[in-house]
């Protein structure tokens, strides 16, 4: 297939690797970049373990991460950003261990390197699935456009000539959304529904809060939609969280 780099920040998720890595060396990318962020458990163990077990044949990196980043306001979004800027191909998939991936997603690499399309994001089937899985592929029936999930396919030359990192730095949350929209300031975006599996869907009160905030700091979304989706998603302290980033924004 054609050249593909996966980037996969690693945390303790022994457990979910068991799951998510055998769909990871389906899809035969070209090179797999894993970010072991201070990880106390088996993570590397099983990792290097599977791939000689699946026979993976590419070029697997492990970059093991200790030190702190105290310019960063969100880690995750760093971790990325170190995978990102190590990957040797244009073309990148965001990865993480709580997600089984759908091999199809190697048919849209070719999207990314031969037209205006400069980012594919893949809606996500939660497990066990719920409510909230149908609304969203409601919503992005009537309106493709809305639609965006934190796994995506992009452009490492388009993400490198949109992006601020100085403002990347200062984000809270949402680093995927943060990209997302600079890569579609320029460029062309897509949203398709394959069989990938998120395992991991539950958000608790801080998690629910700080999707607010970013949904204003980051999306700029209106109130009214984020009125409507605080309702639709049974998630109340999203609105909350979007009110306080907006009053504070306005002081």
């Amino acid at each position: 297939m054609d050249k593909l780099s996966i980037v996969m920040p690693v945390h303790n998720e022994q457990e979910n690797l068991l799951f998510s890595l055998p769909s990871l060396f389906a899809i035969e990318p070209d090179e797999i970049i894993i970010l072991l962020d201070r990880c106390g458990d088996k993570s590397k163990e099983i990792i290097e373990a599977s791939s000689k077990k699946l026979r993976y044949r590419g070029r697997i990196k492990l970059i093991e991460v200790s030190e702190n980043f105290p310019d960063w306001r969100y880690r995750v979004a760093r971790l990325f950003r170190m995978g990102f800027k190590a990957a040797r191909n244009d073309t990148i998939l965001t990865m993480a261990a709580d997600i089984v991936l759908d091999s199809r997603i190697k048919d849209y690499v070719q999207i990314i390197q031969g037209s205006d399309v400069k980012l594919v994001s893949f809606g996500l089937k939660y497990y066990p699935v719920d409510m909230i899985y149908f609304v969203k592929r409601l919503i992005t029936l009537i309106l493709p456009s809305r639609g965006f999930s934190g796994v995506f396919l992009f452009s490492k030359k388009a993400w490198l000539e949109t992006e601020d990192e100085e403002a990347v730095k200062k984000i809270l949350k949402a680093q995927d959304t943060f990209l997302s929209d600079s890569i579609k300031k320029k460029y062309l975006t897509r949203h398709v529904w394959l069989n990938i599996v998120h395992l991991r869907v539950n958000r608790d009160a801080k998690d629910q809060y700080l999707r607010g905030v970013t949904s204003y700091q980051i999306s700029r979304k209106s109130l009214p939609s984020m009125f409507v989706s605080s309702v639709i998603y049974l998630r109340p302290l999203m609105l909350m969280g979007y009110m306080h980033a907006r009053k504070r924004a306005k002081k």
